[in-house]
């Protein structure tokens, strides 16, 4: 099996398109494999009855949809979405919080290792909805649905970072498909989640950065990070870690260069640092545990025990 590594490689200096005969590319498969779970304690029995189907609903259409142009492979985008209902309410409407996480496989030289390497890990605090069991999630880019548009908005949010870890900004048109959902929820009854709110993470104010030109060497470090770091560590460990290191950096002086209280620095971090903590146990200088703290001050004290192993 090819993987994906050296496949991407192949798609960007135009290898592919001149090489694949009819039937070469495998242009049928869905992207993502998506494990849905749901957690409906917290709501009454009778809205809890109307949710029985909900979690099946869900996995088929993520799993199901096909939401690129792109040929993964015989790979796909391992990824989870965890809802956990909040209230509801008689007429079928629903609240909860989402945790959405994604992960990709781990290579060594341009060969699966076995492992993977956490992407994504985001706790979205609140999405609204209505819920009616006998009607089908319906993708449509040009009309709201609360339920079809949030997944369409992770998917892509999803599938945007997966690609940009393995070619350079290669993520662009999904983010940008992301922002469009926004705009398009903004002014929906359900729109609570879709607008910015400075300091607060929304789907709007996470899209705007991952798309804005201010935040490019955000992506540019994340894939240096994955590409030339995560994926070298089997074979070169220290040339990895020092591109690890200054990705890392490079992430960090985003909150003085353009904004203190950014979304994806926090969600990066958030999802990293143990990662990174883990990983640095073989640089040969303790000392580079200071640096990744004043990079990371939120999670120092992870630092600070790494660096006394």
């Amino acid at each position: 099996m090819i993987g994906r590594r050296i496949l991407w490689r192949w798609i960007i200096a135009g290898w592919v398109a001149a090489c694949a005969g009819p039937g070469a590319a495998r242009l049928a498969a869905q992207e993502l494999n998506c494990d849905v779970t749901i957690d409906v304690e917290k709501i009454p029995s009778a809205q809890r009855d109307n949710l029985r189907g909900f979690e099946e609903q869900v996995e088929r259409y993520v799993n199901e949809f096909r939401w690129t142009t792109e040929d993964f492979g015989d790979e796909k985008v391992n990824c989870a979405i965890n809802v956990n209902f909040q209230s509801a309410s008689a007429d079928n409407r629903y609240s909860a919080q989402v945790f959405i996480g994604s992960r990709r496989t781990i290579y060594k030289g341009n060969d699966p290792s076995g492992g993977e390497t956490i992407i994504l890990r985001i706790l979205d605090e609140r999405w609204d909805f209505e819920y009616t069991p006998s009607r089908p999630i319906y993708h449509d880019e040009y009309q709201f649905d609360a339920i079809a548009d949030f997944l369409d908005f992770y998917a892509y949010i999803i599938i945007g970072f997966d690609l940009d870890t393995y070619v350079e900004l290669s993520g662009a048109p999904y983010f940008q498909k992301a922002v469009n959902l926004c705009s398009q929820a903004s002014t929906s009854a359900f729109n609570a989640g879709w607008s910015a709110q400075t300091g607060s993470y929304t789907r709007a104010g996470f899209a705007d950065e991952v798309s804005n030109v201010r935040y490019q060497a955000f992506r540019q470090a994340l894939h240096k990070y994955h590409f030339d770091g995560i994926d070298l560590l089997a074979t070169d460990p220290l040339t990895a870690l020092s591109n690890m290191l200054t990705a890392i950096e490079s992430i960090a002086e985003l909150r003085t260069k353009v904004d203190p209280r950014s979304l994806i620095v926090r969600v990066f971090f958030d999802t990293k640092y143990m990662e990174i903590g883990e990983s640095f146990l073989r640089f040969p200088d303790r000392a580079v545990y200071g640096r990744l703290a004043a990079a990371d001050p939120t999670h120092s004290s992870t630092y600070q025990e790494n660096s006394l192993k």
